[in-house]
């Protein structure tokens, strides 16, 4: 037969792919008649040539399809079982962090760039559905540590993905087909057919379906959510006209349409506020900015509900008189997989992505590749904000808090609330939606050479033009929606529009108020939190490596690159309470000219930059004598990933910078690759030293994701050991061991802002509730002028907002100072009733977030061949898997830690070659351990709320499959 794939070698006669990780052992004949067992070889593409693994002077692990399904490596997910140093958790905004030795993407904002780049058929694809989707008709995933942008287009500090799918193969006829069932009602399908058309051209078709119940329970409905409804099919057409010229073109469209939570259940140890300090009473009117929701806690620790009264849509609710106090009272379900919600949780999500490629022999010598892609993505998911239901209902009667009683009655009858999106009730009701769309076209030229002299090279070029399409779309950007803000929107709209200083316009909702309960969303009103960032990228990259072999066994690899980023995103300001223009379209709102960084003066920041970058290496094949190869290399590189535009503020404010910086990474490595005992074993070792500048990290203030950058040290090692100790056994140990270290940075810890001190006091702005810090003896001071009688209930609400600031001595408090450490490290002073931000903490020396010490994975496999006179053979697998302690924020508190935790899998797999069928019993997580990946910490107009990432419970089944 002959195989259609991407390489300089495009066509093998039965060339084999096999895993790093599952190197199956094959037998190899000797003179005396007897057969030994040895691991075969693998061949993988790092280098845009088909070579062995163990040649290969890269960090990587590959694994094709059937080791994928041996391995029970379904999707992207699973990969952190089978690669030293690896890690995955989801993101709070439909994303995900897929981490290489520590480095990922911890910054969130649409134009940031990925750590790892994630390639399909080595197109990098900046949006994608990874986290969702499932593995099908693979040829092979590739993973590849540490800084690459010399080989691939688009540049990766972390390292690469690249899932590599199987090309039709001409002049013969292949279909294989499997289907599982397994517990939480599970059912998937996956299916390929191969149709040869003549000698010179071929189709391959191929598809999958996954459905499956939900994982978890939704106490208020009581229907089980978290399920899966997902499929995907993909055709591809190849062709070789010529010895020549060669060519391909595939179409893939992915869809799902379910209940996926986005994240996880919410924890938090409630701040219940005080009623006293310094040795005076706090009113119930004061005591409304003394809490700041959840304290600082282990997630073990964290079974409360938040302290509504210090949220945004808590505090509002009870300006506009609906709630006198806190709405969430009851303890919470300690159960991480049983949350509340008034509605199921909607997903949506698809891709279009089509691909081509073509080669040209331009001479025996001489490669021309030109590879092209069109990729469209969306997603939408719908979901509640808090995912806890509220133990207190909505006043009948105004509040003692109400901004304007006289109206209460009259717009809620009853304590009831009617929203446009969110329907008629007298709960209070937050949900959010995070989404949005995305089209981007790449186009890539390579020139390879296979001289026989010492010298050859590999020169490329990369255009990327990504958009996020649609922007102003309903589905796109970021929606807080909540019935209080819709209550105090409506006071204000019938008393003259005195509250927000205008009038704001409602959201139409749909005729049967339950628009978003339906999976839409008008989003034409101003009363909901909305956050839009229309973005696009410009990308073009040139880039190459030069290979000498010096002698045969000493070769020099230089690999250079230059990278023009041009990003765009237009100036759209945070919507919130927002009054209108008559006849403005809150739908499509101008963007704001004249903004810095906006270049162009068009309402649009602008950010370029130029950077060359790339790596130099040396690899050594000496004949050591106590092995049978050696493979010992030495790579510096030095990394980049473009910096980015941060999202929107509220118009005219200035809270933070509007860009962040690119970040950079000097790395040297030194490994060695190595078989030994005739070709039973293969041992392989890596270290590494990053000295990372500018790594970017976001942090959630004034309810946007701020990103800055920090500098940080990084060393490791890695081990990956098989070994085939006897006929049909195969052992195999993967150990990653990790050390990072941030370097000379401060920042403000929004969970301890005062940082431990008692002369600082936290308290809330009572009107864009973020919270501030002031005095101790400030404060007590404006606490016993309350109590004397020289200021009202409820002055100190306007601490935060500055509005005793320079009127110390109106208080006696003249020269009453602090000093205090901003986020630059500077030592800076402020007055008695002066309100900041906080005192920063010094970083240095915590780790880096989803960075564990140590991950290690242990496997072995045994086949029993023939089973009794048939043709049928079994094999048994179990894999184990260990990832130690974590963090989730660079602040390394104790909410922040992650628990260390394993996985087990086991598999027996009866399989007939002879008549192609094959049957798998599996289980995964055997153990049903509850995992969590990572959480995201809210910010302070949310209450400092985590929201929680969880691994799959325990999952087993059966899978039959079939061949031809």
């Amino acid at each position: 037969m002959t195989k259609y794939r991407d390489s300089k070698c495009v066509w093998l006669a039965g060339a084999s792919v096999l895993a790093m990780g599952l190197l199956a052992p094959v037998a190899v004949a000797q003179e005396d008649g007897e057969s030994t067992r040895t691991l075969s070889t693998v061949t993988v593409t790092t280098q845009k040539v088909e070579e062995s693994i163990q040649d290969v002077p890269i960090a990587v692990s590959a694994f094709d399809e059937e080791a994928l399904n041996r391995l029970q490596l379904t999707g992207g997910p699973d990969l952190v079982k089978s690669i030293p140093n690896v890690t995955f958790t989801k993101g709070n905004f439909t994303g995900f962090n897929f981490k290489i030795r520590g480095i990922g993407v911890d910054s969130v904002a649409q134009s940031g760039d990925a750590g790892v780049g994630i390639h399909q058929n080595d197109v990098p694809l900046t949006a994608n559905r990874l986290f969702e989707a499932e593995f099908y008709d693979v040829e092979r995933v590739e993973v590849l540590r540490g800084p690459q942008g010399t080989l691939y287009g688009r540049n990766a500090t972390g390292g690469v993905f690249n899932l590599i799918t199987a090309k039709p193969v001409l002049g013969e006829f292949q279909a294989n087909a499997e289907l599982t069932y397994g517990n939480e009602n599970t059912f998937k399908a996956k299916g390929m057919v191969n149709l040869p058309l003549g000698d010179k051209a071929a189709l391959r078709l191929a598809g999958s379906l996954l459905q499956r119940d939900g994982y978890v329970k939704n106490a208020v409905t009581g229907n089980d959510i978290d399920d899966r409804d997902l499929s995907s099919f993909r055709a591809t057409f190849a062709v070789e006209p010529t010895d020549n010229l060669r060519g391909w073109v595939s179409y893939e469209h992915f869809e799902e349409d379910d209940s996926r939570l986005r994240a996880g259940k919410q924890l938090c140890k409630k701040d219940p506020g005080f009623s006293s300090f310094g040795g005076f009473q706090v009113s119930a009117f004061d005591q409304l900015v003394t809490s700041v929701g959840c304290q600082d806690a282990p997630l073990n620790q964290s079974n409360d509900r938040v302290n509504s009264q210090a949220t945004l849509g808590g505090g509002l609710a009870i300006t506009a008189g609906l709630l006198n106090g806190d709405a969430f009272t009851d303890p919470v379900n300690p159960d991480l997989r049983t949350i509340e919600s008034a509605f199921d949780p909607i997903y949506k999500a698809d891709q279009d992505l089509i691909t081509w490629k073509g080669e040209w022999n331009v001479t025996d010598s001489l490669l021309f590749t030109y590879l092209g892609s069109h990729n469209e993505s969306s997603v939408q998911s719908i979901e509640d904000y808090n995912k806890i239901a509220p133990t207190i209902a909505f006043n009948e009667t105004a509040g003692p808090f109400a901004a304007i009683p006289a109206l209460y009655p009259l717009l809620f009858p009853g304590g009831v609330v009617s929203d446009p999106e969110l329907g008629v009730s007298n709960l209070f009701r937050t949900f959010d939606q995070s989404g949005g769309g995305s089209d981007q076209d790449t186009h890539e030229i390579r020139l390879q050479s296979d001289f026989d002299g010492p010298f050859n090279f590999n020169l490329g070029a990369i255009k990327v033009d990504f958009e996020a399409i649609d922007p102003y779309d309903s589905t796109a950007g970021y929606y807080v929606l909540s019935n209080s803000l819709t209550a105090l929107t409506q006071l204000n709209n019938a008393a003259g529009g005195g509250i927000f200083g205008g009038n704001v316009p409602l959201d139409s909702g749909s005729t049967n108020n339950l628009g978003l309960f339906n999976g839409t969303l008008n989003g034409d009103g101003g009363e909901y939190f909305r956050s839009l960032s229309p973005y696009r990228l410009d990308s073009t990259a040139f880039f190459g490596e030069a290979y000498y072999q010096a002698t045969d066994n000493l070769k020099f690899t230089l690999g250079l690159r230059n990278t023009i980023d041009k990003k765009e995103q237009d100036v759209i300001p945070t919507f919130l309470f927002t009054p209108q223009a008559a006849g403005a379209d809150p739908l499509q709102p101008s963007p704001i000219v004249g903004a810095a960084p906006d270049d162009g003066g068009d309402g649009s920041l602008n950010t370029e930059d130029k950077e060359t970058t790339g790596r130099f290496g040396i690899d050594w094949s000496p004949d050591l004598g106590f092995t049978d190869e050696t493979l010992i290399y030495g790579v510096y590189s030095k990394g980049y990933k473009g910096g980015g535009i941060n999202p929107p503020q509220p118009a005219g404010a200035n809270l933070f910078s509007q860009t962040f910086d690119p970040e950079f990474v000097n790395s040297i490595e030194i490994g060695t690759k190595n078989t030994l005992g005739g070709g039973v074993a293969q041992l392989n070792v890596t270290g590494f030293h990053y000295d990372y500048e500018g790594y970017q990290i976001t942090q959630i203030i004034n309810r946007s994701s701020v990103n800055t950058n920090i500098d940080a040290k990084i060393k490791g090692l890695e081990v990956e050991f098989l070994w085939t100790p006897a006929d049909n056994w195969l052992l195999t140990a993967n150990l990653g061991i990790l050390d990072t270290e941030i370097q000379d940075a401060y920042g403000i810890d929004v969970l301890d802002r005062a940082n431990g001190r008692s002369d600082l006091v936290v308290l809330k702005n009572a009107a864009s509730f973020a919270n501030c810090v002031v005095s101790a003896q400030g404060y007590a001071t404006v606490l016993g002028a309350i109590q004397g009688g020289l200021l009202n209930a409820g002055d100190t609400r306007g601490l935060c907002s500055g509005a005793f600031s320079g009127a110390e001595s109106s208080f006696g408090l003249d020269g009453v100072t602090v000093s205090y450490t901003d986020s630059n490290g500077n030592v800076q002073t402020a007055n008695a009733l002066e309100p900041f931000e906080g005192d920063a903490k010094s970083l240095d020396g915590n780790n880096l977030p989803g960075a564990p010490d140590t991950t290690l994975n242990l496997a072995a496999e045994y086949t029993f061949p023939a089973l009794g006179n048939s043709n049928w053979d079994m094999t048994i697998r179990s894999d184990y898997y260990y990832q130690a302690d974590s963090v989730s924020r660079i602040w390394n508190t104790q909410r922040d830690q992650l628990d260390s935790w394993s996985n087990v899998n086991l598999s027996i797999l009866f399989n007939n070659d002879q008549n192609g069928w094959g049957v798998e019993l599996f289980a995964k997580n055997l153990t049903d351990e509850e995992v969590i990946t990572g959480n995201y910490l809210t910010d302070d107009s949310s209450g400092l709320f985590t929201n929680v990432f969880l691994t799959e419970p325990a999952l087993y089944g059966v899978t039959v499959k079939k061949s031809w």
